[in-house]
């Protein structure tokens, strides 16, 4: 199993000096413990009289979660053990959580904290366990951003963005661009994924246009509904390198996400 060497982290926005915590390290057990996130499941099929079975394909574990012991050097009063779980446990919505250690680089968890128990020494109160329970099998780097800006009329931009997570899958990233007076196209290249392209036509000049490509949504500051005017190939990133290339009468535009990464496994 993976351990933490820190001692303090952050969740919620809130450090845990604030509440003098810390996580601690009991006996043997080390203060990260759980299913790595590089677990996969395998499908696969058997067919009758056939001892090799037919590879299908893998899939992610559902999501990361690990087991987490965290404490202070003095007493927990009730009144205090009220306040923390409020701030840990109280959420109802995924929140942050950084591990304050070197070689995790801002690395975060996006998750709830479960199943809380206090860790009573001689009838006081001194530590918590809990079980994190993450939103996916990774945990996420701080965000990365690719952007531009441009004056001189029809664009035709190369660049490159590195996709660095720990896995082969797409990163589907959030893209905002803003055309210029003279506007109205928007094409995105891909060329180093077979050429894939992103388009939009027939949109207005100086309009901008918000995407999350992961949950396939976009609004744009006309207030109109642009989703006839997109081919539909919705932005996505191949691990590594991606060779771009845009074209249109684009004023500026901002690309950003957070790579997968795999800690713990």
């Amino acid at each position: 199993m993976g351990s933490f060497n820190a001692s303090n982290f952050v969740f919620n926005d809130i450090p845990s000096e604030t509440y003098g915590l810390q996580i601690y390290n009991f006996g043997d057990s080390a203060p990260f413990n759980g299913i790595g996130s590089s677990n996969i499941s395998v499908i696969s099929q058997r067919v009758l009289r056939k001892a090799k079975p037919y590879y299908l394909g893998r899939t992610q574990e559902p999501v990361l979660e690990f087991e987490l012991t965290f404490g202070s050097e003095n007493s927990i009063s009730a009144m205090e053990r009220d306040i923390i779980s409020s701030w840990l446990f109280g959420v109802s919505t995924y929140k942050k959580l950084y591990i304050l250690q070197d070689d995790l680089n801002g690395a975060y968890f996006n998750c709830f904290m479960t199943n809380p128990q206090a860790v009573y020494i001689g009838n006081l109160n001194y530590a918590f366990t809990c079980t994190v329970l993450c939103d996916s099998p990774f945990a996420y780097s701080p965000v990365r951003t690719t952007s531009g800006s441009y004056t001189d009329g029809e664009v035709n931009d190369d660049f490159t963005i590195y996709n660095y997570s720990s896995d082969d899958e797409y990163l589907y990233p959030e893209l905002t661009f803003k055309l210029q007076s003279i506007g109205n196209s928007f094409t995105l290249t891909n060329t180093t994924d077979d050429n894939r392209q992103f388009i939009f036509t027939a949109i207005s000049p100086s309009e901008e246009i918000t995407m999350d490509n992961d949950l396939q949504t976009l609004t744009s500051s006309t207030g109109l509904l642009r989703l006839g005017t997109f081919n539909k190939n919705w932005l996505r990133l191949l691990p590594k390198k991606n060779a771009m290339n845009l074209q249109g009468g684009v004023e500026s535009f901002t690309i950003t996400y957070r790579d997968r990464l795999k800690i713990g496994g």
